[in-house]
This record gives C-alpha cells, sequence and structure tokens, in this order.
C-alpha cells in the first residue's frame, strides 16, 4: 500500500501547483499570495484520495494479464481515469448547479490530468523500481 501513498503525495504536489497557476488572479502577486494559493489548492487532496487510489487498484488489475507494452497501456489507463474522474466530479457538480458547469470542463480536465498523470508516472517507476530491486 505504500506504493500508492507516494503517488498520492506527488500528485497533490503537482494538482495544487496546477490548481493555484488556474485559478490565481492575474497581476503581480508576492510570494504570501504564492503560497496561500498553493495550500488552498491542497482542495485536490480528497479528490486524489476518493478517485486516486480506487482507479490505480482497478487499473493494476486490469494490466495484470497484459504482457507487452504494459507501462505504455498502464500510462493511457492514468490518462484515461483522468479524463473520467474530470467527467464524474463535473456531473456531480452539475446536480447542484446544472448544465453550466460543463463550461469549466477545460480548467477542471487540466487539473485533473495535472494529477493522475504524476499519479500514473509516480506509480509505474515505483512498480517496476519496486519490481527490480526485489528481485535482485
Amino acid at each position: 500500500m505504500m506504493k500508492k501513498f507516494i503517488p498520492v503525495i506527488i500528485s497533490s504536489i503537482c494538482g495544487s501547483l496546477v490548481f493555484s497557476a488556474l485559478f490565481m488572479e492575474g497581476g503581480y502577486i508576492d510570494f504570501n499570495d504564492l503560497i496561500g494559493q498553493f495550500i488552498s489548492g491542497f482542495i485536490v487532496i480528497p479528490f486524489v484520495f476518493v478517485f486516486g487510489i480506487p482507479f490505480s487498484i482497478m487499473i493494476d488489475e486490469i494490466i495484470r494479464d497484459i504482457k507487452k507494452c504494459k507501462p505504455l497501456i498502464e500510462f493511457v489507463l492514468y490518462v484515461l481515469s483522468g479524463v473520467i474522474g474530470t467527467s464524474i466530479i463535473l456531473l456531480l457538480f452539475s446536480l447542484d448547479d446544472g448544465i453550466s458547469i460543463f463550461l469549466e470542463f477545460k480548467p477542471f480536465l487540466i487539473l485533473s490530468l495535472s494529477c493522475s498523470v504524476p499519479f500514473g508516472i509516480s506509480s509505474i517507476i515505483l512498480k517496476y523500481v519496486f519490481k527490480t530491486v526485489s528481485s535482485h
């Protein structure tokens, strides 16, 4: 399970950085504003836990029997999980806001991919590094 928490941390930091960049007001921003926006970006952490770990377990189950191009297929599945996660989140928000939330699909997709791609890359690297280290 440790192989899942390291990607969660990396993904949360990347998602928080992108959140702060996407939703930051224009103009001059000093260091305190940047840190404040970065900390408020940690709102992505619950979403990473709720979507990232179950999707990661599901992806591990899907690729278990695949022999060829395993890391590439796994990476594509993580990107797809980011798109699916964005769609689910926007569908949940649309229950309250109506259809207008879908106008914000692009920033939410960028935010979601900024979480799912680092999660996938770090998960793939950790999986194959632990596999090669444990085989020696």
